[in-house]
């Protein structure tokens, strides 16, 4: 009996023991259970709140390689910024041929009159200054070079990858038409000099959307577009000359046929990613020269050429990024509801392909100064006496084994720290924003 009445005691404790609420729940001992509910509660509503953006930041701050990097990338804003508003500096008058390639020092003495922690360069200019104000040039290079393949590429990828998979409506198709006609309108008013020419290429285009039944699938309607895109193109450039005018009828007839052909995503797609592949066929940096070369050497022209040259890059990342959100089941659940493409695209694809573009951005901002940097070595960068970085070096470089390292040495340092800085914090942007990433 004493066995059984033991067993009996046994199983209601264990029973007790499993009602109980364990004690991450009730909290330690010593605290009301109604309030470590309430308090669990809490957190866990606060932290269900918190967004994705949020927990991004925490990640991103608490990476040592982040941190390191960021801080090394606004030391370098905040002094090009500063120094390009608050210390006035004018390169033409900037000129002492008695200080000529002077080594650094921090105080003045007799032969070198004035203070230059950074020496002075051939023509007796003080090289610290040159590499503040040149911190201006060489990261503005970088951020509109990154802005112009974000822009172009980015969208371009979008499209791709979105078209890919899904239909393209009569909006989406006057729209791509009207691009379409847009590019082919730009080269023939650039060429003939009618501004007034891209907006008849583009009316075409979209005229070709919505006359998409005319003759549909005959050669008859290769005809009639190839026939007006002639016209168009060639009427208005006979006032240039004749030359011109068979320029933009060529471009006139080539659009024609392109926007009498029925338009479908995979095509879009295809023409898009196979441009891309064109593009990245050539090495970077010979297509960069090539661009600067034809287009004229200036530090303009060098954003123009490293942009255009990084365009695939950000096309290719987008595109993929795309393909791999479209399949979501929200996306599925957004058609079937009768959501708008753009909207679609605006609202659910955008957001949730930002990611890794951005990671791409911020090191793609290192990739460009080296660009401009190589550009002005080469001579096609900013013009002098105009200071940057990579024209610094260019023109340093055969005074090294003069013994004036310094004058090398820093502008060197620059590129090679604000490179450094923009990779470190695109590692902790890429960890910081990647979805499987748990907070510690």
């Amino acid at each position: 009996m004493s066995e059984n009445r033991m067993a009996d005691q046994h199983h209601l404790a264990g029973e007790r023991d499993a009602h109980r609420a364990p004690e991450s729940v009730l909290g330690p001992p010593g605290v009301q259970p109604e309030r470590a509910i309430q308090e669990g509660i809490a957190d866990y509503a606060v932290r269900k709140h918190r967004s994705l953006w949020s927990d991004a930041w925490r990640r991103l701050i608490s990476n040592n390689t982040a941190r390191i990097g960021m801080a090394i990338v606004v030391f370098f804003v905040l002094a090009a910024v500063l120094a390009h508003f608050f210390w006035e500096y004018n390169p033409r008058i900037d000129l002492d041929y008695s200080l000529k390639l002077k080594p650094p020092n921090l105080q003045a003495t007799a032969e070198i009159p004035s203070i230059h922690p950074f020496g002075t360069d051939k023509l007796g200019r003080d090289i610290f200054r040159r590499v503040a104000h040149g911190g201006w040039n060489s990261l503005r290079v970088g951020l509109v070079a990154v802005g112009i393949a974000l822009a172009i590429g980015g969208l371009l990828g979008l499209l791709a990858g979105f078209y890919e998979s899904m239909p393209i409506g009569r909006v989406g198709q006057a729209t791509l038409m009207g691009g379409i006609g847009l590019l082919f309108g730009a080269a023939a008013a650039w060429i003939t000099r009618q501004p007034w020419l891209a907006a008849l290429f583009v009316g075409l285009g979209v005229i070709s959307v919505f006359l998409d039944h005319l003759w549909e699938g005959r050669p008859t309607r290769l005809l009639l577009f190839g026939g007006v895109g002639l016209l168009v193109g060639a009427v208005p450039a006979v006032l240039v000359g004749p030359a011109a005018a068979a320029v933009g009828g060529l471009l006139g007839l080539s659009m024609g046929v392109v926007v009498a052909r029925p338009l479908s995503g995979p095509l879009v797609s295809n023409v898009i990613m196979r441009i891309m592949d064109i593009i990245l066929a050539f090495p970077g940096i010979l297509l960069a020269i090539a661009i600067v070369a034809m287009l004229g050497p200036g530090l303009d022209k060098g954003m123009i050429a490293i942009g255009v040259v990084n365009i695939p890059v950000f096309a290719r990342l987008a595109r993929s990024t795309v393909l791999s959100v479209v399949q979501g089941e929200y996306i599925t659940a957004a058609q079937a509801v009768g959501v708008g493409h753009g909207r679609i695209l605006f609202r659910h694809i955008v957001p949730n392909s930002l990611s890794p573009v951005i990671v791409q951005a911020t090191m793609g901002l290192a990739t460009a100064i080296l660009s401009a940097a190589a550009l002005g070595f080469l001579g096609l960068g900013a013009i002098p006496p105009e200071p940057e970085w990579g024209a610094m070096l260019g023109d340093s470089y055969k005074y090294l084994t003069t013994g004036a390292w310094w004058a090398m040495l820093f502008p060197g340092l620059a590129i090679m720290l604000s490179v450094l800085g923009f990779n470190l914090l695109g590692d902790g942007l890429r960890d910081a924003l990647d979805p499987r990433m748990v907070l510690q």
